[in-house]
């Protein structure tokens, strides 16, 4: 079976309601997903893409419909006043705990901390929070945030991502098949079961 690759950014509020569903779609159909952390600011670049709340009518439509999936998949959410972060180092954070096979518990961590009670994803504070929710060492994962093969994997990560045609996050990628946004798990769902796109 082909695998599930979830790209992702932390900054990205419809990668972190994505996040909180995935896995659950995935194991109705006994897929298992790979948390694939990328950085988006470097995709859009990439693609000549942008954020939806750069534009303001998207901006001001952006904030109902976040609250509205929030609230239907009943997980906390506050839009943090901070936005857009900085996510380099929490990403690099990402691709470090993926090494270590945690990236699901660190980076579910870290998007809790961001869109449900606004600490900075990057800061040490959101970081080791984060880490030790996932069993880990959060001195570690900063400093590893620093080193050339951190660094290195997480662009490899996003240079795949492009490569394979992402242009936004959250991505999904089943075979050749993209879906992009929270809001196309209904019909990864569909695909799953074979029901569409067979």
């Amino acid at each position: 079976m082909d695998s599930i690759d979830f790209f992702y950014d932390i900054g990205s509020p419809y990668s972190y309601l994505c996040a909180t569903q995935i896995d659950g779609v995935a194991a109705k159909h006994e897929r298992a997903v790979r948390w694939r952390p990328m950085l988006l600011g470097a995709v859009f670049k990439a693609t000549g893409n942008d954020m939806p709340a750069r534009v303001p009518a998207k901006a001001k439509w952006m904030l109902q419909d976040l609250a509205l999936w929030a609230e239907s998949y009943g997980v906390p959410f506050t839009f943090p006043p901070s936005f857009p972060p900085n996510t380099v180092r929490a990403m690099r954070a990402c691709a470090y705990t993926d090494q270590k096979g945690k990236a699901r518990e660190f980076s579910l961590a870290l998007f809790e901390g961001y869109w449900a009670r606004g600490v900075d994803p990057s800061s040490p504070e959101g970081i080791t929070h984060a880490a030790s929710l996932a069993g880990m060492d959060g001195a570690e994962v900063i400093a590893a945030t620093e080193t050339q093969p951190i660094k290195d994997a997480l662009r490899a990560t996003t240079d795949a991502a492009i490569a394979a045609g992402v242009f936004g996050a959250p991505a999904i990628l089943v075979g050749d098949k993209l879906f992009w946004g929270n809001d196309r798990l209904l019909l990864l769902d569909r695909v799953l079961a074979g029901s569409v796109g067979s």
